[in-house]
């Protein structure tokens, strides 16, 4: 089987993730939310449907979306730890995982992080060219153990998912949680986890 695991980041956004969530339990699609603070607080009703669901996971993205790597570690531990806040308050949760803004880790960052940094192999750059097609054509370069990077921020993403999925269910791939996909046993041990075979564990890259 092939397996791969499907993350969004930047929400919750009133106008696009409400479709997200609606495709995604409607093929009983797993998948992790990468929480942006100031947008959880805008509508916490979103985080609180996606919390509720057993088939989401729910991330930091930091509260204000800013590049840990060019803030101090004091700043860095604040933004985690901000959103931490702003995530639990609204759903009783505390995010199981932590995407840093951009990707960017270095040591600094690695030295506060007390949750897997979760990165990617696969980006469907909706961010970049904002079109809906060419989010499916960068789909189609998936692999398994890939961990895909997208976006329900954005209305490329969202307007995709459906034929996305079925691109993916067609193709053989079954998309499926980030703990499923590396392994419950040894998912807490990993410092950054960019796919299913490519991690990094007590700063050596396996």
């Amino acid at each position: 089987m092939k397996k791969v695991a499907l993350t969004f980041d930047d929400g919750p956004w009133q106008a696009t993730t409400p479709h997200v969530l609606e495709i995604l339990k409607k093929y009983h699609i797993p998948a992790t939310f990468m929480i942006w603070g100031e947008h959880a607080e805008k509508y916490p009703e979103l985080l609180k449907e996606e919390a509720k669901c057993s088939l989401f996971t729910l991330g930091n993205h930091t509260y204000h979306h800013k590049d840990l790597t060019k803030l101090s570690i004091k700043e860095g531990k604040n933004e985690i730890a901000k959103n931490d806040e702003v995530i639990e308050k609204i759903t009783g949760q505390q995010p199981e995982v932590i995407r840093p803004p951009f990707g960017s880790v270095n040591a600094d960052v690695l030295s506060y992080l007390n949750r897997p940094a979760i990165i990617w192999s696969l980006d469907t750059k909706s961010w970049d060219h904002h079109d809906k097609d060419k989010v499916l054509e960068n789909i189609r370069q998936i692999h398994d153990g890939d961990i895909v990077l997208m976006h329900d921020f954005q209305p490329a993403d969202s307007d995709a998912i459906e034929p996305l999925i079925k691109f993916l269910l067609k193709d053989g791939f079954t998309p499926v949680s980030l703990k499923e996909l590396v392994g419950k046993d040894n998912f807490y041990n990993q410092q950054i986890i960019y796919s299913q075979d490519r991690f990094i564990i007590d700063d050596k890259e396996a």
